[in-house]
């Protein structure tokens, strides 16, 4: 009995290290808490949100929805080189919704000389930042990063974001 109890609590340590392992990190003096996706560990340090884009002087971009910037690091843990495009990254709401990056945005922070996720090819062992925008709806429903096909093609994740 005493052994059966032992082997559970081996294999219960063993299935909770192996599956959704957090991984925290000391980002801009703070601890981030990390998503494992397989070796690619996702630090999401912050989310910004931003009402409109100032083109001009005289002149300013307002979406039919908000902008949200959210600004993430990247470890890649895996024994491989990883391309990030803004293609790997959307959006999803509770109704599967799907919202892709803002190109228009993420042209608008690039040129201003932010790292954002085009296109990146993150080495192994390399930790990256990056910033991905996106214009949702002015709705108060709940989002989630979703990412796909990286480390690898057809799979797919999901990290909860509070907006």
């Amino acid at each position: 009995m005493r052994k059966g109890v032992i082997l559970i609590i081996i294999w219960l340590l063993f299935f909770s290290l192996s599956f959704g392992e957090t991984t925290p990190l000391i980002i801009q003096g703070k601890e981030v808490k990390g998503e494992n996706l397989d070796g690619l560990i996702v630090y999401i340090l912050k989310v910004q949100k931003i009402e409109e884009l100032p083109l001009y002087l005289d002149f300013k971009y307002l979406p039919e929805g908000i902008f949200y910037m959210v600004n993430l690091f990247i470890w890649n843990k895996t024994e491989k080189e990883i391309l990030l495009t803004h293609n790997n990254f959307s959006l999803i709401d509770d109704d599967g919704r799907k919202n892709p990056v803002s190109t228009f945005a993420s042209v608008y922070y690039a040129l201003r000389d932010y790292n954002v996720f085009f296109k990146k090819y993150i080495k192994p062992g390399e930790l990256m930042e990056g910033y991905l925008i996106f214009e949702i709806n002015k709705s108060n429903t709940p989002y989630k990063l979703n990412i796909v096909d990286i480390p690898e093609k057809g799979k797919s994740y999901t990290v909860s974001l509070n907006l």
